[in-house]
């Protein structure tokens, strides 16, 4: 538990100090939080207002999960709908065995595991690494998710420690699960990408993937601002980023299938603030121009390729019996050879911040 002096309360911004359950009576803990797991530790913030449990080796601090424990009025404030369809999402989602390792349920809506796109892909999920250092201390995975692919758990390779931030306490057991699988070392933190509840500048590396564009679209900057916050000076902040109706090679290229997903996009916006119905991802991609002109550190992002196509390219153009192996193996050679025309022309880019000050 040394990383808890790096940690701090997200609502006070207090230091926090770790208590045994031993010590729960005197903080007057509510005892039916025992109903929820092994509950020995918790955290409160030194101003004695709020109580954060560790349950399993998970440290809770996301904030509306914080509990109350000062003689005050409680003042935080509710989730938007946006926020908090993302997370009811997220605690509902499945989870599946894909080669040993536990992943999103619904991850073939998105990710193509035909043969046929499977080396293609599996490059496309090596990319992030291209931009950090091959070794540190500290790599924060921010919205880690259950880190289920074997090339993503790759990315912490040289790291003595990642640090899996998520709202989703199931995502992080399977996170920590997938991570020891492996013999990797972890730090599970229950918290939200627009306030970590990390100190300014601890991580070595921030990586983020495909998470940001499901953040409001006025808070996808405070996001990033964090991100650049927690980072330590010099280091890299890496966002794998999808710019769907922004991106010109889609849009051409699916054309019509297009133009039908971003209706339905827009449709499903109207939809889910009017029916009760199951919860479901909140999406707004900003232009690549937001990402140059939104922050004060602008001057020293930079794009690159991810992958410059969606699933649905994926399923209408490349099959196995009509040269698609040699199809993806040439769009990746252009990848490769313009990868910053391809990072705002494509669908994905990896965007790099350096951290100057």
């Amino acid at each position: 538990m040394e990383f808890i002096e790096n940690l701090r309360c997200p609502i006070t911004k207090n230091r926090l100090d770790i208590i045994n359950k031993a010590k729960f009576e005197r903080y007057s803990i509510p005892t039916e939080l025992d109903t929820f797991g092994e509950l020995t530790q918790g955290l409160v913030d030194n101003s004695k207002q709020f109580f954060y449990p560790i349950f399993n080796d998970i440290i809770i601090l996301y904030e509306h999960y914080a509990i109350y424990i000062g003689d005050e009025v409680d003042n935080r404030h509710s989730l938007s709908f946006d926020k908090k369809r993302v997370l009811d999402y997220y605690n509902k989602v499945n989870y599946q065995i894909k080669d040993s390792f536990k992943i999103y349920a619904d991850s073939a809506n998105w990710v193509d595991y035909r043969e046929v796109s499977s080396e293609y892909m599996r490059k496309s999920f090596t990319k992030a690494s291209r931009h950090y250092p091959p070794t540190g201390k500290y790599l924060l995975d921010i919205a880690s998710g259950p880190i289920g692919f074997p090339e993503y758990i790759a990315l912490s390779d040289g790291y003595e420690y990642r640090i899996c931030v998520d709202i989703s306490i199931n995502a992080l057991m399977e996170a920590k699960t997938n991570l020891e699988n492996v013999g990797q070392k972890g730090i599970y933190i229950c918290g939200d990408i627009t306030n970590i509840p990390v100190n300014d500048n601890v991580c070595d590396v921030v990586l983020c993937q495909h998470t940001l564009y499901h953040i409001p679209r006025k808070e996808q900057s405070t996001a990033v601002n964090e991100m650049y916050r927690v980072a330590k000076i010099d280091s890299k902040i890496v966002i794998i980023y999808c710019w769907f109706y922004n991106s010109w090679m889609m849009n051409l290229t699916l054309n019509f299938v297009q133009i039908y997903r971003v209706t339905r996009h827009y449709a499903g916006k109207l939809y889910v603030r009017f029916v009760n119905s199951k919860p479901k991802l909140y999406f707004f991609a900003h232009t690549p121009r937001w990402f140059r002109k939104s922050f004060s550190f602008s001057k020293d992002i930079e794009f690159y390729c991810w992958r410059s196509t969606n699933k649905f390219f994926m399923d209408t153009y490349i099959h196995k019996g009509l040269g698609g192996k040699w199809i993806l193996r040439k769009l990746g050679e252009i990848e490769e050879k313009h990868s910053r025309f391809m990072s705002t022309f494509g669908e994905y880019a990896a965007i790099v911040i350096t951290k100057r000050r």
